[in-house]
């Protein structure tokens, strides 16, 4: 006798719904209010994000300017400090002008293009010339190289020089210049040095960059 096994029949409806419980979930579109969020919150971080590139674009703008004005201030520092300490200073300084005594010459009091012969930069010869120097800013006052050729690309620059003699009493700038316990005759007298001021200015600077050097007296 043999045994028959039964094979499952499955109606056409039974098999209808099976496939239809193994389709996928219906897709969720976004909504209006969920699109206004996601604009709102990117227009926030780009707003961040141009901000922090604007002001990385400032501060490499400014160390642009520093740089050449920088530049431009050392040209006229290492033109000043060429020229001799004083007018009545020896051809090589030796022996140097003093405020007071009988070896030397009394150093002068008068800073500015006012020596004879010497009211345009080119004749200047001695530091204290260039005190009150002023150049830039545009035609006519144009800067100037030492041979006298227009700076090219400078035309947004402009510069002013002061001279002036040490002062070391007390409260003064160069009061602490130096240690006097370990330097008692070094720069002990105004007529020593001079310092020389280069003030740059920048049409975006008013204020300017200050650089300044000593010029001893020798």
């Amino acid at each position: 006798m043999h045994s028959k096994k039964e094979r499952a029949v499955t109606s056409p409806a039974r098999h209808c719904a099976d496939l239809m419980s193994f389709a996928p979930a219906k897709q969720r579109g976004v909504t209006f209010v969920e699109l206004i969020a996601v604009i709102a919150i990117l227009a926030v971080s780009l707003a961040g994000v141009t901000a922090s590139i604007s002001s990385a674009l400032s501060r490499s703008s400014d160390v642009v300017l520093e740089t050449r004005a920088l530049a431009l201030a050392q040209s006229y520092l290492d033109e000043i400090l060429s020229r001799r300490f004083d007018e009545r200073s020896a051809p090589r300084g030796i022996p140097p002008c003093r405020g007071s005594g009988p070896a030397a010459p009394a150093c002068s009091t008068a800073f500015g293009a006012v020596d004879a012969g010497e009211s345009a930069r080119a004749e200047f010869d001695d530091v204290d010339d260039y005190h009150g120097l002023t150049e830039g800013g545009g035609t006519p006052n144009l800067l100037r190289d030492a041979e006298g050729d227009e700076r090219v690309g400078y035309e947004n620059f402009s510069i002013s020089v002061s001279v002036r003699y040490l002062q070391r009493a007390a409260t003064q700038p160069e009061e602490n210049l130096i240690d006097p316990l370990t330097y008692p005759t070094d720069l002990d007298d105004p007529d020593d040095a001079k310092l020389i001021t280069v003030t740059v200015f920048h049409t975006t600077n008013t204020e300017g960059w200050q650089f300044s050097a000593y010029k001893a007296n020798f």
